[in-house]
């Protein structure tokens, strides 16, 4: 099993920088999601690590070998990677198994192992057909296959399942998951999708703006991200103003237990964060923490998300929560609101994000 290291990694195309001091330790047998909105550099850190693009300052080792920091540079065939595109990428006019031992010496072909690959990816005796032939999602176990079939020390995945409907892509995302844990192959996947990487990884490493904002795993990066704008870009977040106290928190939800991994001062302002399923809604408003009206209610059959305008603030703001789907809250029904739990605050205060 090999590991990949990143370090200080500077990249740009013409006078607009991408990469600007990229930092990320990918474990040896792990899986990795590097997670960030278009534009953010990811396909670009991926493209450098296979080798598509040349480092602008930096370095990329795979295994502990430098291959590329801009005067050692290995060519893209050279580093051992197997590479999943978006869209599988396979050659219409060949057969499945011929598209699995595309690259592979003769010898290799006719040891067996496109047999065992196709096993692998739940695909035996499929090796006949055509491209034309298969789902979507068949398409993509087959370029998996293909990617292992050089026996890689790393296999990177540009957003393979973007392209297939939602319930398939739950289905090969899990089935390719489950084909890489197998195998024991290192693996890096980029991604915009926030239920995606959190499912799918081990870790996840989230980028903005050419830089890494925080790695670490799914559960922390949910429920201890470092700031306000991580915690936004996973998931729906309320976050508002408040006041840090002997006795807790003081916000518009009343006084609330500050979690033990908050970053704040002693007293005065802090910005906290309660997500949408720490919310509880009730028809009885008077005597609530606070009180409002439902303007918005979303059922999605296993949950419900239900948005709130509080009496007091703005007109415009509104507070998510995440409720099981039960008895629906008809907009305009007044409601109470409560939290539960301990919330997480970071201090001081800075002005809230906008969001996204």
């Amino acid at each position: 099993m090999t590991n990949l290291a990143v370090t200080d990694l500077h990249k740009g195309f013409g006078s607009q920088p991408v990469l600007t001091g990229v930092d990320l330790e990918v474990p040896a047998g792990s899986l990795t999601a590097i997670l960030g909105p278009s534009g953010s550099g990811k396909t670009t850190l991926l493209r450098v690590v296979v080798g598509f693009e040349r480092v602008d300052r930096g370095e990329v080792r795979i295994g502990g070998k430098v291959v590329d920091d801009g005067d050692r540079y290995v060519s893209p065939e050279d580093r051992s990677i197997g590479y999943v595109p978006q869209e599988g990428a396979l050659f219409p006019h060949l057969t499945v198994g011929r598209n699995v031992a595309f690259g592979l010496a003769k010898s290799v072909r006719r040891s067996g192992v496109v047999g065992d690959l196709l096993e692998l990816v739940g695909l035996r005796g499929w090796g006949l057909r055509y491209p034309h032939q298969l789902s979507g999602g068949q398409q993509q176990r087959v370029a998996l296959a293909r990617a292992l079939a050089i026996n890689p020390s790393l296999v990177l995945l540009d957003e393979p399942f973007s392209s297939l409907d939602a319930s398939l892509r739950a289905n090969v995302r899990a089935d390719v998951q489950a084909v890489l844990r197998r195998s024991g192959t290192t693996a890096l996947l980029v991604t915009h999708d926030q239920d995606e990487a959190l499912s799918w990884a081990d870790h996840v490493a989230v980028i903005s703006e050419g830089r890494i904002g925080q790695f670490d795993t799914p559960h922390a990066l949910y429920s201890h991200p470092k700031d306000a704008g991580v915690a936004r870009f996973l998931g729906e977040a309320n976050l508002m103003p408040g006041t840090v106290g002997a006795d807790g928190v003081r916000t518009e939800l009343g006084v609330l237990v500050l979690e033990t991994w908050s970053t704040v001062p002693a007293s005065g302002r802090v910005t906290v964060m309660v997500r949408p399923e720490q919310l509880e809604l009730s028809t009885e408003a008077d005597g609530a923490p606070l009180a409002g009206v439902v303007r918005e209610y979303q059922y999605f059959g296993h949950d419900a998300v239900v948005k709130v305008q509080p009496d007091a603030g703005p007109a415009d703001a509104r507070l998510v929560v995440r409720i099981n789907g039960g008895t629906p809250f008809v907009p305009g029904t007044r409601v109470g609101v409560r939290a539960r739990g301990p919330v997480l605050a970071w201090g001081p205060a800075d002005p809230l994000p906008e969001p996204a």
